[in-house]
């Protein structure tokens, strides 16, 4: 596959450094790379117009236009093109407007090393083939529903031609229609393995179902998740190519007495099986095998997106180390912050996905002392945080740091319960954590955090401080 790349960069010398380290990529790939250059803004929309490139490394100082105009005209002609921006002058403001651009990403000159350039850009490439794939599913499921509609039409017109078996066949096919629109709405990983496994218990009428996929560096098979009456449960490993549920290469579904298999799989890429547990009513091995295919696409774009949403994460991490130059302590502070948090979590039980949301508020809570505006710092740091999408419950939990248990603080005055528990949590750990830094004991610190318990923290959390600390 032809793989094109533009680059807009006004330094000869760096443009020049840029083409013959990604020219290396024709000799490591498979794919063919072509590689155009433009040295100011008007040429590089020019070629980009011809020449449709799949990634752009764009300056974001050029000498005829700022480069955010230039990745907004590119996103105005191909809205799928990946953009990595470049520049010697970052600034927060710049990183927002870029992100508010949907810029892939973000780098500073001096420039990463030449295999993270080269992973970068090969990351943004795959991401680029991955949107035009989903484009083009979408459109092949928009012809699907269009035909089901037209033999719909048709067979209410010949209602009396139509037989048990029939009808059956139309119910299965609407319900893997309703079951695709579904699927694409799964973004994370975790989610979408738990409520896939319900639907298809009840797209097949099953007694049951398992997710047994491929983990570790080892890549070896695990029992992922289930649902219903089935006879393994999560946890359990499974020998790969050993009979009934490790037979993952073979091409389409299997069967035995209770079971129904088929394997997940991805291009030349296996990332599983899908066992279902045989109720009475029989169970079509292509019905089995088009659910496969569209959990397949699933599960890869889920997986993609957990591995954006953690390159998101570093890219704002990174901007705590911006503090961190100014004050040594901060990166530490925000991660015992994280720890006490997360132990706290732990304690009261609380789901993965909120304890990910604590996690992220507790490292990012400071985030807002880079800032030298006049502005609270939690203010500033929701401020940073606003355009990731995948960071907004992190971001309800900072704007209520400041809120206290009997209802006298800021924003809302919110009380008890009313107060998101991330935002209880990360509060009453930082303040831990600054009293533990001040050299204070921790029966002083556990002192000074009962006498405000009730008004300014939750009397429950101040419990599991007690046996934590």
């Amino acid at each position: 596959m032809e793989r094109k790349i533009l680059i807009i960069d006004d330094e000869e010398n760096l443009v020049t450094f840029l083409e013959d380290i990604l020219s290396e990529l024709n000799d490591e790939d498979e794919d063919s790379y072509t590689i155009k250059k433009a040295y100011n803004a008007a040429d590089g929309i020019n070629i980009a117009m011809d020449f449709k490139p799949d990634a752009v490394l764009l300056d974001l100082k050029l000498p005829d236009s700022p480069g955010t105009e230039v990745l907004s005209k590119l996103k105005q002609k191909d809205e799928d093109v990946q953009v990595i921006i470049m520049t010697a002058h970052a600034s927060i403001e710049t990183a927002a407007r870029s992100v508010r651009e949907k810029a892939y990403d973000y780098i500073r000159k001096p420039l990463p090393s030449k295999d993270h350039l080269k992973i970068l850009v090969k990351n943004a490439l795959e991401r680029r083939q991955l949107l035009l794939d989903k484009k083009i599913l979408l459109s092949e499921l928009s012809e699907a529903n269009e035909a089901l509609e037209i033999a719909n039409r048709t067979l209410q017109d010949e209602k009396s031609l139509v037989d048990q078996k029939l009808q059956n066949k139309i119910q299965e096919l609407s319900r893997l229609n309703k079951f695709s629109q579904l699927l694409l709405q799964y973004n994370d990983v975790a989610s979408a393995i738990e409520e896939i496994l319900k639907e298809v218990v009840e797209i097949t009428d099953s007694l049951g179902a398992m997710f047994i996929l491929k983990e570790g560096k080892d890549k070896k098979l695990f029992v992922q998740s289930t649902s219903g009456d089935v006879s393994l449960s999560a946890g359990d490993q499974i020998e790969e190519g050993k009979e009934p549920f490790g037979l993952i290469d073979i091409g389409g579904p299997w069967e035995t007495e209770e079971y129904i298999c088929s394997p997940l799989t991805f291009g030349d890429e296996e990332l599983g099986v899908l066992a279902i547990r045989k109720g009475e009513k029989k169970i079509s091995p292509g019905l089995v095998q088009a659910i496969t295919s569209n959990i397949s696409i699933c599960l890869h774009n889920a997986m993609l997106y957990d591995t954006l949403k953690a390159s998101y994460v570093e890219s704002i991490l990174s901007l705590i180390m911006v503090e961190e130059s100014v004050d040594p302590a901060i990166k530490a502070h925000s991660e015992r912050v994280s720890e006490l948090s997360l132990k706290i979590a732990d304690a009261l039980s609380l789901p993965d996905r909120v304890k990910k949301n604590i996690r992220f508020s507790a490292l990012l809570h400071d985030l807002g002392k880079i800032g030298k505006e006049m502005v609270e710092s939690e203010r500033l740091t929701t401020k940073i945080i606003s355009p990731f999408k995948f960071l907004r419950r992190s971001r309800n939990i900072l704007e209520h740091l400041q809120e206290n248990y009997d209802g006298s603080g800021k924003p809302d005055k919110l009380s008890g319960n009313n107060i998101p528990i991330g935002s209880r949590i990360v509060r009453v750990s930082n303040r831990v954590d600054e009293l533990l830094s001040e050299g204070k004991s921790s029966g002083e610190v556990i002192g000074e955090i009962e006498g405000k318990s009730g008004s300014l923290y939750d009397p429950r959390l101040v419990q599991v401080l007690k046996e934590i600390l």
